[in-house]
């Protein structure tokens, strides 16, 4: 996974200050998207320096499914940096790797040793299949930037996409070396020692180990879990925007809530919460001693949540293959399944483990996969790939999950 965008954070530009975007997201919540996309551009034509507005706006035209005006706002904007920053992120996440290509070259044409611009011109490249090419990118950047973890892990991405394994587990160690939490170089480490027939990645990864299954039991209040996850998918009707996932989201087909579900005054989600906090707890108190390892080495009493989130697939949808490079422990708490996930044989809307987001010739790609069940939560490493196997259904997959880090 090239984990983009890297360390570029969209910041507000002089004079931003007195924009406030809130009745847009306002309109928003309350699903009046025309009047948050008119908003959005009075809102632009007073700060169209403003990365943010341009990001929520093109957004939420992205989720409305409306290509026509796509991306346009940033081409009525005066010429800045930021911005082309910023577009191009967006066409990386959309996967027009050609386009995006084309805005970093101009962005170096000016500017040769912007790192942001180079790390998404060699990404852009690999993408598209000229290996070489990132590669050598990648090399440069590596070789000017030799405190970057997640620039290694990049580029071990771009190096095992071109064949180069050896090279990739060398990028890995090194960033490792710089970072040792750094899940991203974790991630790729894994993938790079597979292909080279290196054992240590089932002590890295822990398919078996570290990837445990909890089904809980019911919250307060509640005798059965049937009945609860009952209420808690209908109240999680209330949270999911009606319109389709975020460009930026591993998810495809279905949504996903913006805000945090954890600690937000949510009664049934709370309440899960602390039967979800109790199983975390048992989890980590099990992680056997080991100051060598880069997860279990990490283990601390308590922990904290880094994010929550509620997402929901529908017909056909899926989770893209990914890890999550901000936290220590992920999870899924399956709320609602299709009747689809009950074959075994096609184990549709199953979760998956093992397998990256790009192609390489592992001979199992997949290490491990899990059925959903409705009150059964899975832990796992956030370094860990993983994804889920799409479904045909009419009914809608509905989970709640968070990210966890030592505390």
């Amino acid at each position: 996974m090239l984990v983009w965008p890297m360390s570029f954070t969209p910041t507000r530009q002089p004079g931003s200050e007195n924009v406030t975007p809130r009745l847009a997201e306002q309109l928003h919540d309350q699903g009046r998207f025309d009047e948050a996309l008119a908003l959005y551009r009075v809102l632009l034509a007073k700060d169209p320096f403003n990365v943010m507005l341009h990001n929520d706006y093109n957004d939420l035209l992205y989720r409305l499914n409306r290509p026509e005006d796509y991306l346009r706002s940033f081409d009525r904007a005066p010429p800045n940096r930021g911005l082309y920053l910023a577009k191009a992120s967006l066409l990386m996440h959309g996967q027009r790797y050609e386009e995006a290509s084309g805005v970093f070259t101009a962005i170096l044409a000016r500017e040769p040793d912007n790192k942001h611009a180079g790390v998404g011109l060699a990404t852009a490249r690999s993408r598209l299949g000229r290996h070489d090419e990132a590669a050598a990118l990648f090399e440069t950047l590596v070789e000017k930037n030799r405190t970057d973890a997640n620039l290694c892990g990049n580029a071990a991405s771009a190096a095992i996409a071109r064949g180069d394994a050896a090279r990739a587990l060398t990028l890995c160690e090194m960033g490792h070396a710089i970072a040792p939490a750094n899940q991203v170089c974790l991630a790729l480490m894994g993938t790079a020692l597979r292909l080279v027939g290196d054992e240590r990645d089932e002590a890295l990864s822990g398919y078996d180990e570290f990837v445990r299954v909890f089904d809980l039991d019911p919250p307060e209040g509640f005798s059965d879990m049937a009945n609860f996850n009952a209420e808690l998918n209908a109240y999680l009707d209330r949270l999911h925007p009606h319109a389709r996932e975020h460009v930026a989201q591993s998810l495809r087909g279905g949504s996903q809530t913006v805000l945090q579900v954890f600690g937000a005054g949510h009664d049934l989600v709370d309440r899960l919460e602390r039967r979800i906090r109790e199983a975390a707890a048992r989890y980590i108190a099990d992680m056997r001693a080991d100051a060598t390892h880069p997860f279990l080495s990490r283990r601390r009493r308590g922990f904290q949540y880094s994010g929550s989130w509620s997402s929901r697939l529908s017909a056909q949808g899926y989770h893209a293959n990914h890890f999550h490079p901000e936290g220590w422990i992920s999870s899924c708490y399956y709320v609602a399944v299709p009747e689809a996930v009950k074959d075994t044989q096609s184990r549709q809307g199953w979760i998956k483990f093992g397998e990256p987001d790009f192609a390489t010739p592992l001979p199992q790609p997949v290490r491990r996969t899990l059925q959903p069940v409705p009150g059964r939560l899975i832990l796992f490493p956030s370094y860990m790939w993983h994804g889920t196997i799409p479904f045909h259904d009419s009914a809608a997959r509905t989970t709640i999950a968070f990210d966890a880090v030592p505390n």
